[in-house]
C-alpha cells in the first residue's frame, strides 16, 4: 500500500494504489505516525496514483498541519491528479510536482 522511505531527516511516503476512502482508512494511522519522525521534509510520492478520494485530501491537510507547512511536497503527480488537487485548492497550502 505505502512503502516509506526515510534518513530520519526527511521520509517518502511511496503510494502504490488508488487512494480511495477504504485504502487511506487502511493506512492513514501507519501513515500519521511515521510521518511524525521526520525532522525536515515530507514527501507524498503519488507516481503509481490514478485515483485520490477526499480522504486522502484530509490526509494531506493533517500532516500539512501537524508538521508544519511547507514541510510537505507530493511528487509524480498525474495530469488527473493534479487537476483535483488544483480544484480542491491543495496547491495553495502543499506544494504539488
Amino acid at each position: 500500500m505505502v512503502d516509506y522511505i526515510s534518513d530520519g531527516k526527511m521520509i517518502r511516503c511511496v503510494f502504490n494504489e488508488r487512494l480511495d476512502t477504504v485504502n487511506c482508512m487502511n493506512f492513514e494511522q501507519e501513515l500519521l505516525e511515521k510521518v511524525q519522525e521526520a525532522e525536515n521534509s515530507i514527501v507524498f510520492d503519488l507516481g503509481k496514483v490514478d485515483y485520490i478520494a477526499s480522504s486522502f485530501l484530509r490526509i494531506c491537510f493533517r500532516v500539512s498541519k501537524t508538521n508544519g507547512e511547507g514541510k510537505l511536497s507530493l511528487v509524480n503527480v498525474s495530469p488527473e491528479v493534479k487537476k483535483v488537487l488544483k480544484i480542491a485548492g491543495v496547491d495553495k497550502h502543499i506544494k504539488v510536482d
